[in-house]
């Protein structure tokens, strides 16, 4: 498993990426529901934003100390198509509103 995010490829930045977001998703889910706050409120559903965190670190990873050039080209591309979609959600559920 190791060997496989040492690749220079496409799939190695798709695979670290989504892994990241989708298991900061799952830990916060599971989270809530240990809380018994599930399913979330409007203002929770925000916290599922700090998604982003975990990629922002692995980009900087891959783009400072290991220089893989395709990797951090994948990583800033799933990092702008999933805030975008992240952010028509939340304004499509009128859950952040702009005035």
């Amino acid at each position: 498993m190791k060997r496989f995010f040492t690749k220079d490829t496409i799939v190695t930045g798709l695979v670290a990426g989504l892994g990241a977001e989708l298991l900061f998703c799952l830990l916060l889910a599971a989270g809530l529901m240990v809380a018994g706050q599930w399913p979330p409120t409007d203002s929770q559903i925000r916290w599922f934003g700090g998604m982003f965190i975990p990629l922002l670190l692995i980009l900087r990873a891959y783009a400072k100390t290991k220089r893989y050039a395709i990797v951090t080209k994948t990583l800033v591309s799933v990092l702008f198509v999933t805030f975008v979609a992240f952010m028509f959600f939340l304004l499509n559920s009128h859950i952040l509103v702009l005035k």
